[in-house]
């Protein structure tokens, strides 16, 4: 038996052919119905059955038609491109190569790595399709961090959009300092000119972390909204009406919205009313003045970056504790959000997000940060404001906010429940090709979307700057 397709809608072919010739899901093929009508096909799911004669086994199932083939190239399909039969075979990798470039328009190409099933050929992206939220998703270990690397790295150097990166594990620091050429796997030549270009991004890559950054992150208090303000201090208008009060009050006798924790305490201290000295009690006990995240009112805070920025990188994993991180996690959100107005295309890219935007908040500024994530996941595409969201749990990520993500970079995943539960909410990925993800190596994936010209089986390419972060060595597993 060869190989055959038919078509009856001129969008979807149907095929069927030995499984000893089966090619495999997600690959590419030729579809010939006479020389003068040949298609680019893909094949997205497939079954094994018995033959007709009952004494073998064939391989059935479908695909999507692309495009229609041509002296002149790839061309666009109309519906009507119906057919009866056609020989099915491998499609070449420049005929590939050429539809993948064809669809990125005047759009930039982000090369993500290569395809899996043609490793010749480049996996390329839509940078255009950045411009809708993204949802990056695999288990630990499946080169997830490594991944969203390399889509970082590649939109720094092919597109103008800023991005600005919540960092829970500081995993992204050193997105503005290249491997040395021994390690890049790139020729000196090529070395040379990927410095020169990368130089000239770099410059623009700005990183604010814990103690001892050259960059701090801090927040000034007076410039937190006021619910954050009142969130920090674990006040609550019904449970704590004096100490409410007491907060508002004395907040009316600073100046404008640039005191710090400093001014407020101050404040507090020259006070003789009851109600305020019991604020300045909380303040006290529960630590919040000792924390390192406050800034003095004359010191930089992480929202103060030049006109030319391309990347500021929150570092919110060398902070001393949870809470800290999670207080700068909202401010940075709020301040995002706050400058909605500008419509300044940014990218904001969470890292670790069902620790960001969790379906059930552990405190008051997580639940702040779930908050202005579902607005921006609601809302912020009117303003230019575009998520990338990263985890290997995706089921904890809030619902709101996972069911507006258009694109999808799926990585290995083992839970049969974080499977279906993607396949559902992402109903635009085939769910042949996402019925494999138990199966993906390290490094490989499944994107679809727009960001993607058809749902791509792609491994991820070479990183070219240095990764940060580090996991425990595993010497204590050396045989004795």
């Amino acid at each position: 038996m060869a190989n055959t397709a038919f078509s009856i809608d001129g969008r979807t072919f149907a095929f069927e052919t030995v499984i000893d010739a089966a090619p495999a899901i997600g690959s590419y093929v030729s579809l010939r119905v006479d020389a003068e009508h040949v298609y680019l096909g893909q094949l997205i799911d497939e079954s094994v059955g018995r033959s007709a004669d009952g004494d073998g086994r064939v391989v059935t199932g479908t695909g999507n038609l692309l495009a229609r083939l041509g002296d002149a190239g790839s061309e666009r399909l109309d519906g009507t491109d119906v057919f009866g039969h056609a020989d099915m075979t491998p499609a070449s990798g420049d005929v590939v190569a050429g539809h993948l470039s064809v669809g990125s328009g005047s759009a930039a190409a982000i090369e993500l790595g290569r395809l899996q099933r043609m490793p010749d050929v480049p996996a390329q992206l839509h940078a255009k399709g950045f411009g809708r939220h993204t949802f990056l998703c695999g288990q630990s270990g499946s080169g997830k961090t490594y991944t969203l690397g390399v889509v970082l790295e590649r939109l720094l150097l092919e597109t103008d959009i800023n991005i600005a990166v919540i960092d829970p594990n500081s995993d992204y620091v050193n997105l503005g300092t290249l491997r040395p050429q021994a390690d890049s796997g790139l020729s000196p030549e090529t070395y040379v000119k990927l410095a020169e270009r990368y130089a000239s991004v770099s410059s623009g890559i700005h990183v604010f972390g814990g103690e001892g950054a050259p960059k701090r992150l801090r927040a000034l208090y007076g410039r937190l909204s006021f619910e954050q303000q009142t969130m920090v201090l674990g006040l609550d208008p019904i449970r704590d009406p004096e100490e409410y009060n007491a907060f508002i009050r004395t907040v009316r006798t600073l100046d404008g919205d640039g005191y710090s924790l400093d001014d407020l305490m101050v404040a507090i201290r020259a006070s003789f009313n009851d109600d305020v000295r019991r604020l300045g009690l909380r303040i006290d006990n529960l630590g919040i003045a000792r924390q390192s995240i406050w800034a003095g009112t004359n010191e930089p805070v992480m929202e103060m970056l030049p006109d030319d920025w391309r990347m500021m990188v929150a570092d919110i994993g060398s902070l001393p504790s949870g809470r800290e991180g999670s207080i700068a996690a909202a401010a940075l959100l709020g301040f995002l959000w706050d400058q909605r107005h500008a419509r300044r295309p940014l990218l904001i890219v969470i890292d670790e997000a069902h620790n960001i935007c969790p379906q059930n908040p552990a405190d008051s500024n997580q639940a702040l940060a779930t908050e202005h994530m579902i607005r921006i996941a609601g809302e912020g595409r009117k303003y230019g404001l575009y998520l990338l969201l990263s985890t290997q749990r995706p089921g904890k990520v809030h619902q709101n906010v996972l069911s507006q993500c258009d694109n999808l970079l799926m990585m290995k995943m083992n839970s049969a429940t974080d499977v279906q539960t993607l396949t559902e909410t992402f109903s635009y990925a085939p769910q042949g090709l996402m019925a494999k993800a138990p199966g993906f190596g390290l490094g490989e994936g499944l994107a679809a979307g727009k960001i993607a010209p058809d749902p791509l089986l792609f491994r991820s390419g070479q990183r070219f700057t240095v990764e940060g972060g580090t996991d425990v060595p595993s010497t204590w597993a050396k045989a004795r």
